[in-house]
């Protein structure tokens, strides 16, 4: 009898046991955002079973926004202009609103754009680093425990500096070769240079560089897996310049599916996307993309800016009407909701989709809403 008390408590405190089994009666099968070929191509299916291309905005938990962003118009506003998601950085009041993307990116802080103090590699081969790393994957999967249903995927580091020569000014190997003698990093390094062969200094650190991405997709992957069994995963998010075969090889025991933020540009890169969707054999989330144009005497510095947001949202629908037209992208997410800084001590704005107090940008929204009412005329009605 001593024993039925505690094993009580424990059981409201948890409110489900392995089971599936809630208290007062069975519970409804516990749903996951998955993935479905349907007529040759690749959709996500949400938890209520019906596919979907996903489409909404990223970085909306930005904290750069000022006035800060009022989530209930935000979220009224992204419902009224068809959007069906929300991209990565999703703020906790909107997780139960929409399917969404999550991610981190602080884990291994090798994201170029911090840039060249910023870059922060990580001894993959120490244990303590890879128990550092399993109970930083642990605690982001706990964030969302409650919200499970609604994630699309998880993506990790962001535009990690994995190439050899990257903006960074170095890499994961020369990381790994400055170590010290007795660091796990360097014996794992004087153990691979006991077993090569060759005099090419660029192949040698190449190879090097699949068994750190191996390691590191080894840990994070199994961890993600073991804290979240049901979830996809889309692993480290890539642009194209940082997509690099060898890493992204080591990568796709472990994903779903591959993140690709693309050039914030059109037209659409048909030839790269299926380059990469023909390589790995996984469908593509283009996580963070937008069309930039001008506004007024805004610093927003891009490769080129369309004239007005009305050009912009022509070129944008353009864009993500040709990703439909593919059999592989699984979704679009535009980059910022409203005007930021760019952070990392870099200069200019960072544009966002709403204008100032989310207020309509002219010709922007009303491309974007048509194009959202043709995603649902192209999408199947059940998976």
């Amino acid at each position: 009898m001593r024993l039925a008390l505690p094993i009580l408590l424990l059981a409201v405190l948890l409110g489900l046991n392995q089971a599936g089994q809630e208290k007062g009666g069975p519970q409804k099968e516990f749903q996951r955002v998955r993935l479905a070929t349907i007529d040759g191509r690749y959709w996500l299916v949400g938890p209520n079973g019906k596919p979907f291309f996903g489409h909404g905005i990223t970085h909306v938990s930005t904290r750069r926004a000022k006035p800060p962003i009022n989530m209930s118009k935000f979220s009224r506003l992204c419902k009224e202009l068809g959007f069906n998601a929300y991209g990565y950085g999703c703020p906790p009041q909107l997780k139960s609103d929409m399917p969404y993307v999550e991610s981190w990116s602080h884990l291994v802080q090798s994201a170029y754009y911090r840039g060249k103090e910023g870059v922060k590699f990580v001894d993959i081969f120490d244990p303590r680093e890879q128990e550092r790393l399993d109970a930083g994957v642990k605690f982001n999967c706990a964030l969302g425990r409650k919200t499970r249903q609604n994630i699309i995927g998880y993506c990790w580091t962001d535009l990690g500096a994995w190439p050899l020569k990257n903006p960074s000014g170095t890499n994961w190997v020369e990381y790994i070769r400055n170590l010290p003698e007795d660091a796990p990093g360097r014996k794992a390094y004087r153990k691979f240079l006991s077993a090569w062969q060759g005099d090419d200094d660029t192949a040698r650190d190449q190879e090097f560089l699949r068994l750190i991405a191996r390691e590191y997709f080894r840990v994070v992957g199994e961890a993600n897996r073991k804290y979240d069994p049901g979830a996809l995963v889309f692993g480290d998010r890539f642009d194209f310049n940082t997509f690099d075969t060898v890493v992204v090889e080591e990568m796709l025991p472990w994903v779903d599916g591959i993140a690709i933020q693309p050039p914030f540009r059109g037209p659409f890169p048909q030839e790269k996307l299926d380059e990469i969707h023909q390589l790995t054999g996984k469908p593509i989330l283009l996580c963070d993309f937008a069309v930039r144009f001008k506004d007024g005497d805004k610093d927003i510095r891009n490769w080129k800016l369309m004239e007005n947001s009305a050009a912009g949202g022509l070129a944008y629908a353009d864009y993500v009407e040709a990703a439909l037209e593919t059999n592989y992208i699984l979704g679009v997410f535009w980059c910022n909701p409203v005007d930021t800084p760019k952070g990392f001590g870099r200069a200019g704005v960072k544009q966002g989709f709403f204008g100032e107090g989310l207020s309509e940008r002219p010709g922007l929204h009303e491309a974007v809403k048509k194009l959202n009412a043709l995603r649902d005329k192209l999408t199947p009605r059940a998976g």
